[in-house]
């Protein structure tokens, strides 16, 4: 199976999201599965048997009913079935720890949530050529804190932190490199295989580029995500590549 996580952040009002909603209901079915990752607000809206729902958090205090969280069972009820976790932003910006995220990986999974873990670098740690240690570091505290039975339904979102939303150069080989990093550390520290998609600076221009890289289960996009049309090319690009 392939991917293109498509995450919306906090973009879009209602209206908006209601011309979004319907230009994708006309999209063509793929062997591509759509994931879309839009605000919590939405999700009911976005219901639909193409596209499949992904939250972009979940509350830790699921038994507190909290003001202003989002519980487990509530983001069931809307027939969620991805949950984001681990992203850059949340991290710099909500200062969530490996703890928190450990934490919501395994209630996440504990209730049948499948995950799309976010790992990368930052520039200063590629800068100095340590990217290797922090990504080697990021998964092992997930997973060395997960059955390895429950592998199958995590998927490893890779994200360079300097290309999130920033059109930098980047370098293609070394993303091929990064991607069998991941892939091989995994199955030779746990013997089993993940699934591992890319994000940062993707867009219509380069999207061919990426197509060559075998390693790629998939994509998650956020800016291109934003103008539906994007989407319906990408999937297009994605389902050239694989026939």
């Amino acid at each position: 199976m392939k991917y293109l996580i498509c995450n919306l952040k906090a973009h879009k009002t209602y209206y908006e999201m209601l011309l979004y909603k319907d230009y994708l209901l006309n999209i063509p079915s793929s062997n591509i599965e759509l994931i879309l990752a839009p605000s919590n607000i939405y999700l009911d809206l976005l219901k639909d048997n193409q596209i499949s729902l992904c939250t972009q958090d979940l509350s830790l205090n699921d038994d507190l009913s909290l003001t202003g969280d989002i519980t487990i069972k509530q983001l069931k009820s809307l027939n969620v079935k991805y949950a984001l976790i681990g992203h850059f932003e949340r991290r710099k910006y909500y200062e969530e720890n490996i703890d928190d995220i450990i934490a919501k990986i395994n209630l996440a999974l504990t209730n049948n949530l499948k995950v799309i873990y976010c790992i990368g670098e930052t520039l200063e740690e590629l800068n100095r050529k340590i990217e290797y240690q922090i990504l080697e570091k990021q998964i092992a505290k997930v997973l060395n804190n997960i059955p390895t039975s429950e592998f199958k339904n995590i998927i490893i979102a890779y994200e360079p932190t300097y290309l999130i939303g920033i059109n930098n150069p980047y370098d293609i080989n070394k993303i091929k490199e990064t991607i069998s990093f991941i892939k091989n550390l995994v199955f030779n520290y746990y013997h089993e295989n993940i699934e591992v998609v890319y994000g940062g600076n993707l867009n219509l221009d380069n999207i061919k580029d990426f197509n060559h890289l075998t390693e790629l289960d998939g994509y998650i996009i956020g800016n291109a995500a934003l103008n539906p049309a994007n989407v319906t090319k990408i999937l297009e690009n994605m389902t050239n590549r694989n026939e």
